[in-house]
């Protein structure tokens, strides 16, 4: 994520690890048999927990047998039936090797999301544009992805996609966002997908809330920007009826700071690489933000103003940095990153509300999400990134070779909650 002028990129940071705070818990047999299982919930299931895998980044692979011991943390964390993302690669489409994945979804009784990514380039330290048809389609990859998403046995009776990541980044689309091609991207992709396999559930790119426009000034990396309502704007100006291939809205509805500040921080703002303000086309009620744990809401917003009135929403991406593994650098944008502690108290907060217990927080400013009837999930990112990239987003410690160290104090308030009683 990115912030204006004067503001750091956010994803950029490379952070180290460092001992973890000490934690009671660890990891439980969970007694569920070892045969495959069908799970029969429809597509609002009553457990909204989730977490995002990082089994592989796109730089850098675990080794499939560490694929248990991580699959078993986020079963802990999220429960029966809780969601689970993973991000496939283009070059990596391979069905036997991600059955595996899919295997120990249905032994755990977690739900999978895929994320189908492209390449990440080395040389242009971000990820490619999906190659184009001769005519500017995408036909050819979509059918890629089809024949790849219909070869596994899934473990759930719905197939939950998401086409894309973040691409109103440059990082994400070969340096430059372009919204056209994105549509075009996404409508292949989902009628490919939608014709093909009747159980696909296809969700957008979650986008930046926090990027700015760059305009034609590429930013300090290099890359070019666009604010997320632009990029929409684009897209359906291109494609007017983009937006109708969407079973559901993704939403990356991370706190302020971007990652630091609790859930009743909230803001509507939209900014220029000069770090000057971007009137919005669609000036949004009052109250109605774009920025911190209920921004989905402005994203709905704008949905209607196109006039697609609903779809529900999963939050795929959100979460907090903490300072217990991020070397010498404990800031973010120049703020203070939060004790791991402290993290699960606004995770606590921003899923349940307050209600009085904790008298010295605030108690209004935001909607819980699990009280939230539009949001069908909330998946926290990450449970076990490589801990050199993602050590500050990580709800587990791990080693160099990912073997789990513990975990940190908002795994244990995951586990809290999915805890049958």
């Amino acid at each position: 994520m990115l912030r204006a002028k004067l503001l750091v990129v956010i994803f950029l940071v490379v952070a180290c690890q460092v001992s973890p705070t000490t934690s009671t818990t660890t990891i439980q047999p969970i007694d569920i048999g070892t045969e495959p299982v069908v799970s029969t919930l429809p597509t609002t299931g009553s457990n909204k927990l989730g977490v995002h895998l990082l089994l592989t980044d796109g730089r850098h692979d675990w080794p499939v047998d560490r694929w248990p011991e991580h699959m078993q943390y986020a079963r802990q964390a999220v429960g029966e039936w809780g969601f689970v993302i993973q991000l496939v690669r283009l070059d990596d489409l391979n069905p036997n090797r991600w059955q595996r994945f899919m295997d120990l979804a249905s032994t755990l009784h977690l739900t999978p999301i895929l994320r189908l990514a492209t390449f990440h380039d080395e040389e242009l330290g971000g990820w490619t544009a999906p190659p184009q048809d001769p005519d500017g389609t995408y036909r050819t990859v979509a059918a890629e992805y089809t024949r790849f998403v219909t070869a596994l046995n899934w473990p759930t009776d719905v197939h939950y996609i998401i086409v894309g990541n973040e691409p109103n980044h440059g990082p994400e689309w070969g340096g430059r966002p372009d919204p056209a091609a994105y549509a075009r991207f996404l409508i292949n992709v989902a009628d490919t997908l939608h014709a093909a396999d009747p159980q696909a559930r296809i969700l957008n790119a979650g986008l930046d809330p926090y990027s700015p426009n760059t305009g034609d000034t590429p930013f300090i990396d290099g890359n070019f920007y666009l604010d997320s309502e632009t990029f929409m704007d684009q897209m359906i100006a291109a494609h007017p009826d983009v937006f109708t291939r969407l079973d559901i809205w993704n939403s990356h509805a991370y706190p302020l700071g971007p990652f630091v500040e609790g859930p009743w921080r909230q803001r509507f703002q939209i900014d220029r690489l000069d770090g000057t303000i971007i009137s919005s086309s669609a000036e949004p009620p009052p109250a109605l933000y774009n920025r911190g744990i209920n921004g989905y809401e402005w994203e709905l917003f704008k949905l209607d103003s196109y006039g697609l009135s609903f779809l529900p929403v999963l939050i795929t991406e959100t979460g907090w940095r903490h300072t217990e593994s991020t070397g010498l650098d404990n800031t973010a944008n120049g703020h203070s990153l939060p004790k791991a502690g402290t993290i699960a108290q606004y995770m606590d907060l921003a899923l349940h509300g307050n209600g009085g217990r904790y008298p010295n927080l605030p108690e209004t400013g935001w909607t819980p999400w699990l009280d939230d009837t539009r949001v069908i999930g909330v998946v926290f990112f990450a449970l076990d990134g490589h801990p050199q990239f993602w050590g500050h987003t990580n709800l587990l410690a791990l080693d160099q070779q990912g073997r789990v160290l513990e975990p940190y104090a908002p795994f244990d308030l995951l586990e809290s909650i999915s805890r049958p009683p």
